[in-house]
Parts: C-alpha cells; sequence; structure tokens
C-alpha cells in the first residue's frame, strides 16, 4: 500500500474521530464513552500500524548498519 493512500486512511480516522467526540453524545446518550474508548483504540492502532510501523521498518536514510570491531 502506498504511503500516500496510508496516510489519507489515517486522517480518514482521525477526522470520524473527531467528530465522534464533537457529537458523540448527542447521537450516542449515555454509551457515548465506550464507543469513544474503543475509538481512540482505533485510531492510535491505525496510526501506529499505517504510519510509525512502515517509518521504523526503514530505518534512519543513509545510516549504514555499525562496523563490528573485535579486540585483539
Amino acid at each position: 500500500m502506498a504511503s500516500a493512500r496510508r496516510r489519507v486512511i489515517v486522517v480518514a480516522v482521525g477526522v470520524a474521530y473527531a467528530v465522534l467526540l464533537v457529537f458523540g453524545e448527542r447521537l450516542l446518550g449515555g454509551s457515548a464513552g465506550v464507543v469513544i474508548l474503543v475509538a481512540s483504540f482505533v485510531v492510535g492502532f491505525a496510526w501506529l500500524v499505517l504510519l510509525v510501523a512502515p517509518w521504523a521498518a526503514r530505518g534512519r536514510p543513509g545510516r549504514r548498519a555499525p562496523v563490528r570491531r573485535e579486540r585483539p
């Protein structure tokens, strides 16, 4: 999946979460707290898996693996 597509997914989930935070209690009533808690987990997980994990797997650009030298 392309980087731009992953970013669009995360932004869309984030916008849906923001709408839920603003209008959640009016739409869901008393159960809004549980839904917002689960939505927080989903947004965090999507951000972590779709944006942070690929970035972390690539590593820092231009950095080579450290040279291991044995001591005499």
